[in-house]
């Protein structure tokens, strides 16, 4: 095997943290597909934050650094049929802002009223007559988030979640105190759930869930449809068992500027 096929095959295990090999040893899973990109340039990273008017948090800059987008594709066989899996991150050209706007309104609501999921708008098509649910960091119990609002909050799409909602990277506008550069998941019906504080701890999450249909509306408490749930029984039960404390033993780090450094795609 030569150099640099090897150091790619390095630099995919340690940026899935070993999980692409976990499923290639598991005899029901076939099929795994990885697709990593070259790199943003920092100018180009440069540039879309002044376009955009925002600044990347570090982490999230070193990995698009690392590799622009990111894709893990699987299947799970089961009495002969196919359950295809994966996860996927959107290259920075991709993720596009969103707003509250009529196009928007026209593509989103028509889903939301098909999942009898429709929130109630006030005249002008407003979130703010929807009460605010209060949201909580991580451990941090005692901290409470209002959710981003599309009237004064920048919103950034990462990753569309098979049309059952939306993962966004927000950023707070006057008057918001969630955490800048955090992940939310946008249901059906538009309302924001907080998913994670930073893009290291959303990876490990999106990691650790397996790219399991509808994992994002799981971690926010959303639930998920009976045949989703069934594939969880079947694929990953544990997953149902709500968070689990950290085990005793030192935690893998996961240092996306020490990828980026590791492996040359040209």
């Amino acid at each position: 095997m030569d150099t640099k096929k090897q150091r790619d095959i390095n630099f995919i295990s340690d940026l899935t943290l070993g999980l692409v090999e976990t499923l290639q040893a598991v005899p029901s899973v076939q099929d795994v597909q990885v697709s990593v990109k070259t790199g943003c340039e920092r100018g180009s990273v440069a540039n879309w934050e002044q376009r955009h008017n925002v600044t990347l948090p570090p982490t999230l800059r070193s990995l698009y650094t690392a590799t622009d987008g990111f894709k893990l594709t699987w299947n799970y066989a089961l009495a002969g049929k196919l359950l295809p899996l994966g996860m996927s991150l959107y290259t920075i050209t991709d993720g596009f802002k969103l707003s509250w706007n009529y196009a928007l309104c026209r593509k989103l609501l028509p889903l939301a009223a098909a999942a009898g999921k429709l929130l109630p708008l006030d005249s002008t098509g407003s979130l703010d007559a929807v009460p605010k649910r209060a949201l909580y960091s991580g451990t941090n119990k005692t901290k409470c988030y209002s959710p981003p609002s599309f009237h004064v909050s920048k919103m950034f799409e990462l990753d569309s979640c098979q049309g059952y909602g939306r993962v966004v990277i927000a950023y707070p506008g006057r008057g918001e105190d969630f955490p800048e550069a955090s992940f939310w998941f946008l249901d059906m019906s538009l309302r924001p759930h907080f998913l994670a504080a930073e893009a290291q701890t959303y990876w490990r999450l999106m990691l650790a869930h397996l790219g399991m249909p509808q994992w994002q509306a799981l971690l926010a408490g959303l639930g998920h449809t009976p045949w989703a749930r069934q594939w969880y029984e079947v694929v990953a039960p544990y997953l149902l068992d709500g968070p689990r404390a950290p085990r005793p033993s030192q935690p893998q780090v996961l240092s996306f500027s020490a990828l980026s450094a590791s492996i040359d795609f040209k």
